[in-house]
């Protein structure tokens, strides 16, 4: 099951109580701010952070969040955190990040709250990660109803972050969060029925997960709805609209759809046959940094399929296949090295590539090594 990345949300960093359009504006909220406005600080450090009305300028932004900060403004408490957590206008310090967050908890801040436990979660430079205390700190902010927050506590008990694996517990937890909109939760829901994870398998209600998220255009959503159309999982087969929604997936960018849609234009599954558009939509996905991409696009350029053949560009496709561990680009990558193709001819090296790739089971890799001997 694919788990979004444990995610935080960010307060809008914009001015909310006034909208800066002029420089007189500025001048006059600087004016308030030198003066010791605490909103007007504030509201200043949200332009300058985000260049609304003025130049961006990041570290005066943080001078004026720290100021608004240490009046106990909580707005600004979190703000400076999250410049300390990114590197905005100062440099990159969690711990410092953690200081100013916890100050803005204290407070009543969820966000904050959900922001270290996703520093705990994570970890980084001098800061280590703390599982227990992520979850401690996503509780806090769950049990006060923060759907962020309900996310990330019931992935850390699907992912055994600093719990218990507990698929049920996970289940709840994103239901809760579901029904306050949070459109990660409703993704993992959708998995969760896939898979029978924590639930009995469900194909048709995971559909409706999903098919949910489709119609507000969720890339990853799209995908998978168009998945399930093609193999008639949880929903009647029909192939014209798998592919219009494996294409609007592809078309927003999703690597693996973009994928799908170049091995349907291969191997003219659901459409005529195309190598151009394969070779199109295998370049998207292949630099995207997707392995199987690569690897496909870099076997397009050796052979000149819906490309002009290009063998310095398909070895340099292949090796990323194979740096990224791809049996197939590990194999392509070896043939390249041991004639020459598009590199400098290495026998030796060529024969490293395909033996690695035939100990991982591939079976081009296999029948190249009998040829070899």
């Amino acid at each position: 099951m694919r788990i979004r990345q444990l995610t935080i949300a960010l307060l809008c960093l914009v001015a909310s109580a006034t909208t800066a359009q002029t420089a007189a504006d500025i001048a006059s909220m600087r004016r308030d701010a030198e003066a010791g406005n605490i909103r007007a600080q504030v509201v200043l450090g949200n332009c300058l952070l985000s260049g609304k009305g003025v130049s961006a300028n990041h570290a005066e932004a943080v001078k004026w969040f720290a100021r608004a900060a240490e009046s106990g403004d909580i707005e600004a408490q979190f703000n400076l955190a999250f410049c300390h957590e990114n590197g905005y206008g100062v440099a990159k310090d969690l711990n410092e990040a953690v200081k100013w967050y916890t100050k803005a908890a204290s407070k009543g801040s969820l966000s904050a709250m959900n922001s270290i436990g996703h520093l705990y979660d994570s970890g980084g430079e001098n800061f280590d990660k703390n599982y227990p205390k992520a979850v401690e700190w996503y509780r806090k902010a769950a049990d006060k109803g923060y759907a962020p927050a309900m996310f990330n506590l019931g992935s850390c008990y699907y992912l055994m972050k600093g719990v218990d694996l507990d698929y049920a517990e996970a289940r709840k937890w994103w239901e809760k969060a579901a029904a306050l909109g949070n459109n990660a939760a409703i993704y993992n829901l959708g998995y969760c029925y896939l898979k029978g994870d924590g639930v009995d398998k469900d194909p048709a209600k995971a559909f409706s997960y999903f098919n949910r998220l489709a119609e507000v255009g969720d890339t990853r959503a799209l995908f998978e709805v168009g998945r399930m159309y093609s193999v008639g999982e949880g929903v009647i087969q029909d192939n014209l609209v798998a592919m219009e929604y494996i294409t609007k997936s592809a078309e927003k960018g999703f690597a693996p759809a973009q994928l799908a849609l170049g091995r349907y234009y291969d191997n003219g599954v659901f459409v005529d046959r195309d190598f151009e558009q394969a070779a199109k939509w295998y370049l998207k996905a292949a630099e995207q940094g997707n392995a199987e991409a690569q690897y496909n696009i870099g076997h397009m350029y050796y052979n000149g399929m819906g490309v002009t053949k290009d063998l310095e560009e398909a070895a340099k496709w292949m090796e990323q296949a194979a740096q990224q561990g791809n049996p197939s680009g590990m194999t392509g990558l070896g043939i390249c090295y041991y004639y020459g193709h598009g590199v400098k001819r290495d026998k030796n090296k060529g024969r490293e590539w395909i033996n690695k790739a035939a100990i991982l089971g591939d079976e081009y890799a296999k029948e190249v090594q009998k040829s070899l001997k």
